[in-house]
C-alpha cells in the first residue's frame, strides 16, 4: 500500500513540474536582411548546419550556412521551396517542380532529388499532376497522382513498406492518410476544410486546422481530440511536445500584425514568445535541436530565436 501510494506521489510531483516548465526567449538573431534578397518560410537541416528557405512564390532554395554565415542558392525551380523534404540520409532534398512550357505555363511536374554534397539532381517522376513528396520509414519516396499513392525507391531498389510507413496529404482541404500501405480519409468533422496536417514525430497522433473551428491535435483515428484554438500554421517541436504557431490580424486585405506562441501539446500551457510593435513575425518552425525557432518576417527576412526552459 505504501509502494502505491510513493508510487502516486510520484507521479503528482511529476506531473506538477512538467506544468509548472516556463518557456522564455534567450535571444533572436536576424540571419538575412532583405537587402541580401527576400527570403520565406524558414526550415532546418536534420544536422542543424544549415537553414533553408525560399521565395514568397516558392520559386527556388536557398540556404543560410550557419558556420560560414552566408547564404548559398540550391535550386532554381519554379515551386520547388513548397513542402520539400529531406531524405532520410539527410544527403539531399526532394522536391517538386513546375515544368514551364515556352509560354510561362505550367506544362507538368516533376519530383526531383537534389544532392547536398555535389548539387546533382535526379528526376523520380513527372506527371501532369503531382502531390508534394513524402520519404517513408522504408526510405521509399510517396507521392499522391491521379488519387492514389504511389511509392518510388529514393535509391537503387523499391523497399518493401511497414506499419511505420505513414504520410498525411492535403488534397483540395482534404486530409488523406496513409497507413499500412492503404489510403484513407481523415475528417472528424463531416463536410470540414482542412489545412496545414501533420504527424507528430512519434507517428501517433496528428495535427490540424478546420479553417472555421481551429486547430486540434488528436489520435490517427480523430480520437482523444485536443483544442489549440485558432491559430495559423503550427508545427510540432522534434520530440513532438510542443506546437508553434502564429496569430495574425488583418485588415481584410493586408497582414497588419502576428506574434509567435508556443503551446504543450496537449494544450494545457501557452506562452507567447514575441511582442513587438515593429516586426511582423510569421510561419515558425522548430530548429532541429528543439531549442530554437526560425521564423521571417513579414518582408523576407529570416531569424532565429534560441529558448529557455525553466
Amino acid at each position: 500500500m505504501k509502494k502505491i501510494f510513493y508510487s502516486f506521489f510520484v507521479i503528482i510531483l511529476l506531473s506538477s513540474f512538467i506544468s509548472a516548465q516556463k518557456l522564455s526567449v534567450v535571444e533572436t538573431l536576424k540571419l538575412t536582411d532583405k537587402s541580401q534578397g527576400e527570403f520565406y518560410f524558414p526550415k532546418n537541416s536534420p544536422d542543424g548546419l544549415k537553414i533553408f528557405f525560399t521565395s514568397a512564390s516558392y520559386k527556388g532554395i536557398w540556404y543560410y550556412d550557419v558556420s560560414a554565415k552566408k547564404i548559398i542558392p540550391f535550386a532554381t525551380e519554379e515551386g520547388a521551396g513548397y513542402e520539400y523534404v529531406f531524405s532520410n540520409d539527410n544527403k539531399a532534398i526532394i522536391y517538386r517542380a513546375n515544368n514551364l512550357d515556352e509560354r510561362g505555363l505550367r506544362h507538368n511536374q516533376s519530383l526531383v532529388r537534389r544532392s547536398l554534397e555535389d548539387l546533382k539532381s535526379q528526376v523520380i517522376v513527372t506527371a501532369t499532376e503531382l502531390s508534394t513528396p513524402k520519404v517513408l520509414a522504408s526510405n521509399n519516396v510517396a507521392y499522391m497522382a491521379s488519387g492514389n499513392v504511389i511509392l518510388k525507391a529514393d535509391g537503387s531498389r523499391l523497399n518493401k513498406t511497414g506499419a511505420s510507413d505513414l504520410a498525411v496529404y492535403n488534397v483540395d482541404g482534404k486530409i488523406i492518410l496513409y497507413m499500412n500501405g492503404a489510403k484513407k480519409e481523415f475528417s472528424p468533422f463531416e463536410g470540414g476544410q482542412y489545412i496545414w496536417p501533420s504527424l507528430s514525430p512519434d507517428g501517433t497522433k496528428i495535427l490540424f486546422t478546420e479553417v472555421h473551428k481551429g486547430a486540434f491535435i488528436s489520435d490517427l483515428d480523430g480520437k482523444n481530440m485536443v483544442s489549440l484554438g485558432n491559430i495559423s500554421a503550427p508545427n510540432w517541436s522534434p520530440d513532438g511536445k510542443w506546437i508553434t504557431y502564429m496569430v495574425e490580424k488583418d485588415n481584410g486585405e493586408f497582414i497588419t500584425g502576428s506574434e509567435i506562441f508556443v503551446s504543450s501539446s496537449d494544450g494545457t500551457n501557452k506562452y507567447q514568445l514575441t511582442d513587438t510593435s515593429d516586426l511582423i513575425e510569421m510561419y515558425p518552425v522548430w530548429a532541429s535541436d528543439g531549442n530554437s525557432i526560425l521564423f521571417n518576417s513579414v518582408d523576407g527576412s529570416i531569424y532565429s530565436m534560441k529558448l529557455k526552459m525553466e
